[in-house]
């Protein structure tokens, strides 16, 4: 059955002059052993644009039934062609919720930005479903941006430095982790992640979940019993998706806050960053921090067992 979703997803996803790039071809593997493995009954319905009409070859519809009784119900149909007549553009978070025919509402730059943002929340998530940490846990993810109000000149590092570090520890955002424990009141000190340090604290995390996701897929059977002297890093299925995924929070969020910082990358900040872990550590908890001329962009990661 994996093999005939894979090939229904990667037709619905193709066109003549357009192919699934590597990214898309790592999700459409994915979601074919997701949809394969995780449902009773599967289905592909036929639809029409009007009753009794000629069915449509450009959609596909897939319905299905779990063991426990519940159902889903996956479309792909091509995307109404944009930007729109009216000038005004649908929001993708209300469409991403089932709402298929929601009212254009937003501006051409409310829409980019609103795209950016489920796609840094969807991609968060699904990097979390793939890192295992117990048998139980796995790792959480979030992103948040959130305006700072902040008159920046980026051409004065040392300025932005300053004033970010001032309204940072006032930030409902850092109230929010101090609610929730992540970190005491009195501990917003923040550490400046120059280029190299960034670069190391995103290579670390990369290898940090691939090596979790991995310990993960062997305890599922995806990954056959092996020697690790032999091969300490076996392949598995979405071994590169979990890349491709970790990768793609950090460039949405990023692209997210830097409108108006011109063409300067926004200065990383981090909190437990970078990570510290020593053998009786049961994971760790982290904040990275991006500013931008009007927002912060802000990634939590909770890796704690």
């Amino acid at each position: 059955m994996t093999e005939n979703v894979h090939r229904l997803l990667t037709d619905a996803l193709s066109s003549e002059s357009d192919t699934p790039d590597e990214r898309a071809r790592e999700l459409i593997a994915a979601l074919a052993r997701e949809l394969a493995g995780g449902f009773r009954d599967l289905v592909r319905v036929t639809v029409a644009a009007e009753p009794g009409g000629h069915p449509l070859d450009d959609e596909l519809h897939l319905l299905g039934r779990g063991l426990g009784g519940d159902t889903f119900r996956l479309s792909i149909a091509p995307s109404a062609p944009l930007p729109p007549a009216n000038g005004l553009w649908p929001d993708p978070s209300r469409v991403l919720d089932g709402e298929i025919a929601a009212p254009p509402t937003l501006t051409e730059g409310e829409y980019r930005q609103a795209d950016l943002a489920v796609r840094a929340g969807c991609a968060a998530e699904l990097l979390g479903e793939f890192v295992w940490l117990t048998n139980n846990d796995r790792m959480e993810v979030n992103v948040n941006v959130q305006p700072h109000g902040l008159d920046l000149d980026f051409a004065d590092p040392g300025a932005v430095d300053a004033a970010f570090r001032a309204w940072w520890p006032k930030s409902d955002r850092w109230a929010e982790l101090v609610e929730d424990e992540w970190w005491e009141e009195d501990e917003a000190d923040l550490h400046r992640l120059d280029d190299e340090t960034l670069a190391t604290v995103l290579t670390e995390f990369e290898d940090h979940n691939l090596e979790q996701a991995r310990t993960g897929a062997w305890a599922m059977g995806d990954i056959d019993d092996y020697d690790i002297d032999d091969d300490p890093q076996p392949r598995f299925p979405g071994d590169q998706l979990v890349v491709f995924l970790g990768r793609d929070v950090f460039d949405t969020v990023t692209a997210q806050v830097a409108d108006g910082s011109g063409g300067v990358a926004p200065p990383a900040y981090g909190i437990g960053l970078p990570v510290d872990v020593s053998d009786d550590d049961y994971g760790f908890q982290a904040c990275l921090l991006l500013v931008g001329a009007e927002s912060v962009g802000i990634v939590t990661i909770d890796a704690s067992a």
